[in-house]
């Protein structure tokens, strides 16, 4: 997969150094979001994929044994919160998509709340991430991939401190977006 995106990656953190749990929160783009944000980071993540695609043949095998958990994305999930909330206090990584699927034009979509209400639950920092390209190489409308360039770069990470929900949703936004921007220069995109 790096080779047919030719990824390239902007300031990696070393998160071994956060000392406890985390949560990454990145735009979502493709299929191939997930594995190329975990790939960039010094330490194995865990990840949050929707149930049915746990029904695939083989594709449900290789979610679970690369640390990813099934959640339902139409309601409220209380099994996949409970997992992501004994995970991150376990001192874990989990990466969320805070659009909550995956775009269908390539513009970044609204975060919901429920990344930020997590992160202050659990009183762990967030990470927040962009990845720019994997739109153009599996758009949602395609059924396979094609070879494209893409890239990712981590910003900050976010202390929930005394916000609430909807402050450190807005910032985590804030913050994808200028990553967004940064990558749409790198990568010679025009402006519309």
């Amino acid at each position: 997969m790096m080779a047919w995106t030719r990824v390239r990656y902007f300031n990696a953190p070393d998160i071994r150094q956060v000392g406890g749990g985390l949560l990454i929160a990145s735009n979502h783009q493709s299929f191939f979001d997930p594995p190329l944000v975990g790939v960039g980071l010094p330490k194995a993540v865990c990840y949050l994929a929707r149930r049915d695609l746990f029904r695939v043949p083989g594709l449900g095998a290789l979610l679970r044994a690369v640390g990813t958990f099934p959640v339902t994305r139409a309601a409220v999930d209380v099994a996949a919160l409970k997992t992501v909330l004994h995970l991150l206090r376990n001192g874990e990584a989990v990466v969320i998509f805070p659009e909550g699927t995956r775009t269908r034009d390539g513009s970044l979509g609204r975060f919901k709340s429920g990344v930020a209400a997590i992160a202050i639950r659990c009183r762990v920092p967030v990470l927040p991430v962009c990845i720019e390209g994997t739109f153009a190489c599996w758009p949602r409308t395609r059924a396979l991939p094609r070879p494209g360039r893409v890239a990712v770069a981590y910003g900050p990470l976010l202390h929930p401190g005394e916000k609430s929900a909807e402050e450190l949703s807005r910032l985590l936004y804030g913050e994808v977006a200028k990553l967004q921007e940064f990558l749409r220069d790198y990568m010679g995109y025009t402006r519309d």
